[in-house]
């Protein structure tokens, strides 16, 4: 199979399509034709060097991938068929023509979005449901501070935020990934190199100055910190930053 292939660390010009051998699906395990493969900034991190995949998974890039089921490994009893489409999450290995992975991890793809669109599902927009309706709660009327507005997480939870009626608030590093972030639903946008974001959130959202604290230890804190009347939602990855 065609796999994108790179040698040594570098940018882009450093990637190829290399001919590598077709992976075969364990037990447990699914082999899905890849339609397409979204990309994340690990893949840039992996091809510059300056991260490693997770010990056991391929080196071949790609985090997410959409596709059709090609294959079923040995003795799997489950609901999946051959042809069925699929997206799935990835620990490497979708940015090629097949790979394999735990039938567990195979998602049905929502009518009305293409294989494009599938593929872009599984990180980022799943990564930022999480954490805000399955960690958060966030619900209508909640003031929602998302950290890294412009990343692909932060880009996705925007507009989930406003979907339920919540005011997303963004932080970022410089006044262009604020204007993206505003053009995508962003109530208001702060640059964290060139304000104390923790009481810009505090002016716009009226929030009392001694709930300040919370949101000084938001840039090194977990995923999310919760208030009494706004939600922090940043990165937390351990990936470098560029």
């Amino acid at each position: 199979m065609i796999a994108v292939h790179f040698d040594k660390p570098g940018g882009p010009e450093n990637l190829y399509l290399k001919e590598v051998a077709k992976p075969s699906p364990g037990e447990g395990e699914v082999l899905l034709k890849v339609a397409a493969s979204a990309l994340n900034r690990a893949d840039l991190l992996q091809r510059q060097g300056q991260y490693a995949p997770p010990p056991g998974a391929s080196n071949i890039l790609g985090l997410e991938a959409s596709g059709h089921v090609a294959e079923l490994g040995a003795g799997y009893q489950g609901p999946w068929k051959v042809g069925d489409p699929a997206m799935v999450l990835l620990s490497g290995g979708g940015q090629a023509q097949y790979v394999t992975v735990p039938a567990e991890l195979l998602m049905p793809i929502p009518a009305g979005l293409t294989m494009c669109q599938a593929a872009a599902i599984p990180e980022a927009w799943l990564t930022a449901f999480q954490l805000l309706h399955l960690v958060g709660n966030v619900q209508a009327g909640d003031s929602v501070l998302i950290h890294a507005g412009a990343s692909g997480v932060g880009t996705a939870a925007i507009q989930l935020a406003r979907m339920v009626g919540a005011t997303p608030l963004v932080t970022a590093g410089s006044q262009q990934k604020l204007q993206r972030a505003e053009k995508l639903g962003a109530a208001a946008g702060f640059n964290y190199k060139e304000e104390d974001f923790s009481e810009a959130t505090l002016k716009f959202t009226k929030v009392q100055a001694d709930a300040g604290e919370g949101f000084h230890r938001a840039n090194s804190a977990p995923l999310l910190h919760g208030g009494p009347s706004t939600l922090t939602a940043g990165s937390g990855q351990s990936l470098p930053r560029g």
